[in-house]
């Protein structure tokens, strides 16, 4: 009688792996869920931010502080604050996760690059605080999925991964401190005292989003305050 293989099972199925990280169905699932999760950040960017004259939260707002300020690129600056992160950020966070955020801020480009070909029209609102309220709610939608995914979008928000991670601060906190201090050199160069007000609201709003969507036990936190308000 002939011996069955036993890698012919399906619990033996043969999976790619390069480097220590299984590229299984799993992987691609998180990798399709960062992908959606940037390409909301950035629809975020482009629908509500710039119609409106907000700033926006982290790499991408430092990025226009410093074209405004000292004209340097924001492309350059978000070379030059993600490739440290990404240099040291093997020490801090698993090599799987790395690769993600490698994805993910790759895909945050190629995203702006594609709705800015598509020539999408932004939403101007009468109201500036919807515009804020709109931005909060879809970017902190679109990070927490990356978050989700187990992945980042490099910058700011792989910087708060890593504080999260060898510091116990929790991510949204870490967001929105160094969206405050972006906010603050923002204010302080160009933006205007309404346009401030709107973008920390945005911001706060995008903080507690993100960890909403992307953190399991905060969810199970605030469905409990929930019942205790709506026994």
């Amino acid at each position: 009688m002939k011996r069955k293989d036993p890698n012919s099972s399906p619990k033996h199925k043969k999976t790619l792996s390069l480097f220590h990280i299984t590229f299984d169905r799993r992987f691609f699932i998180d990798l399709s869920i960062l992908l959606i999760g940037v390409g909301l950040y950035a629809l975020s960017v482009k629908l509500f931010v710039i119609p409106n004259a907000l700033a926006s939260n982290g790499i991408a707002g430092l990025s226009v502080f410093m074209n405004f300020v000292f004209g340097v690129s924001p492309f350059l600056t978000v070379l030059l604050v993600n490739l440290p992160l990404f240099i040291f950020g093997g020490k801090f966070l698993e090599k799987r996760e790395l690769l993600l955020s490698l994805f993910g801020a790759t895909a945050m480009t190629l995203w702006l690059m594609i709705f800015e070909a598509l020539n999408i029209p932004g939403i101007q609102y009468s109201h500036l605080i919807l515009a804020g309220i709109s931005d909060g709610l879809l970017s902190g939608i679109g990070v927490g999925l990356a978050i989700l995914s187990r992945g980042t979008i490099g910058g700011s928000l792989m910087f708060s991964r890593i504080m999260e991670s060898h510091t116990k601060m929790p991510i949204d906190k870490a967001l929105f401190l160094i969206d405050l201090i972006v906010m603050i050199l923002s204010l302080i160069t160009y933006l205007a005292v309404p346009n401030f007000a709107v973008t920390l609201l945005s911001c706060y709003i995008f903080s507690k989003v993100t960890r909403l969507i992307g953190r399991k036990e905060y969810r199970q936190k605030m469905m409990q305050r929930l019942r205790i308000f709506n026994p």
